[in-house]
């Protein structure tokens, strides 16, 4: 849906809906193997959400369905746009197929937002944003929120990459430098070119390279992403420099699921009592009255799903919370919890996604 008039613009509703049906309109290639993806809303919404979060699809390839989360790189100070920049992961099944499939006019529905990273939460004066390679989306999210809303923050924006050739945001990081007095970016590139001289910073980081390039660190709060390997060499070399951890935050990227594989590939954590529970349970859902026998071995989120309840996901890993449920009753065991705040648990709230059940349960759904 275009807008053409003012009176358009005004009564224009913010994103309200957790499922949105999106069109794309545009894409842009910003590098060999990545794309942006910008796509409007087909029933008009303003794109509010809180610089740092994602949104996840569901997708149907070959016969099956598949979950993934991606960050959204726009930023809600220009919210009639949705971006999403995706790197085609050649291993993958979902990168891949986006790539090729997604064209302009394409329709899809987004699932969102959701994300306990953000800007918007933490308190900051100063700041350093740190990224490795697609950990660049969220972080790009933020800058181009602060830069509109508060010209006078002071950033800094530190971004590694493999070659030239693999600089997302290229262009745009160069004009907001351009234009923004306080916002100062260093990209730094870990493997020589072959179609380049790179002129700026070379390796890998480190306390030493760090401290050099970041002189006031102790004065900034640090927000980064980017791969596992990557942020744990980040924290390390800010212990190093006996930096306040309560200042860090960070975003795990998860490109193509892997983790998730991963976390599924994992035993199932054992239920330390002499008898194990077996199934099946009652599975009783409150407000609709319903029950439903559900198997000890079964993801309480897959259940929910192929009895044709519909429960808001995302990561489906245990990270974003997107999927929590408040449990009135009954024993369950989780392999990770991460997306749920302390206050949630206390509540009794459980991520769908990563639990099984050990007793008959009942849910406030």
């Amino acid at each position: 849906m275009s807008i053409f008039n003012l009176t358009q613009l005004q009564s224009t509703p913010s994103w309200s809906s957790r499922k949105t049906n999106v069109v794309c309109i545009n894409i842009v290639q910003e590098t060999h193997n990545v794309k942006t993806f910008q796509f409007q809303a087909i029933d008009q919404q303003l794109f509010h959400f809180k610089p740092g979060q994602f949104i996840g699809m569901q997708l149907e390839i070959d016969g099956e369905k598949h979950n993934r989360s991606y960050t959204i790189a726009s930023t809600p100070s220009r919210p009639h746009l949705l971006e999403l920049t995706i790197k085609k992961e050649d291993s993958g099944i979902v990168s891949p197929w986006l790539h090729q499939n997604i064209s302009l006019n394409s329709e899809l529905e987004f699932r969102g937002p959701a994300g306990r990273f953000n800007c918007f939460d933490i308190e900051s004066k100063k700041v350093l944003l740190i990224s490795a390679g697609s950990g660049i989306t969220p972080m790009m999210s933020i800058a181009r929120f602060w830069t509109d809303t508060q010209p006078q923050k002071d950033i800094r924006f530190l971004n590694w990459v493999r070659a030239p050739e693999d600089i997302i945001f290229r262009r745009e990081i160069s004009l907001l430098d351009h234009k923004n007095e306080h916002f100062s970016p260093e990209v730094i590139c870990t493997r020589p070119s072959l179609t380049e001289n790179w002129l700026g910073k070379r390796g890998r980081i480190n306390h030493t390279t760090l401290a050099d390039m970041v002189e006031d660190l102790e004065d900034r709060v640090i927000f980064c992403c980017g791969p596992d390997g990557f942020m744990q060499s980040v924290k390390t070399s800010l212990e190093k420099l006996e930096f306040n951890m309560d200042n860090y935050h960070d975003e795990t990227f998860d490109p193509g699921g892997k983790k998730k594989a991963k976390l599924a590939a994992q035993p199932k954590p054992e239920v330390k009592t002499e008898n194990k529970p077996i199934g099946p349970f009652n599975l009783t859902l409150k407000k609709s009255g319903k029950t439903i026998l559900i198997e000890d071995n079964e993801i309480l989120l897959e259940k929910l799903e192929t009895e044709g309840i519909d429960i808001d996901s995302a990561c489906r890993a245990g990270n974003c919370g997107a999927c929590q449920i408040k449990k009135i009753s009954g024993d369950t065991t989780t392999q990770n919890e991460a997306g749920l705040q302390d206050e949630q648990k206390k509540q009794g709230y459980i991520l769908t996604c990563t639990t099984h059940v050990l007793s008959d349960i009942e849910l406030d759904l």
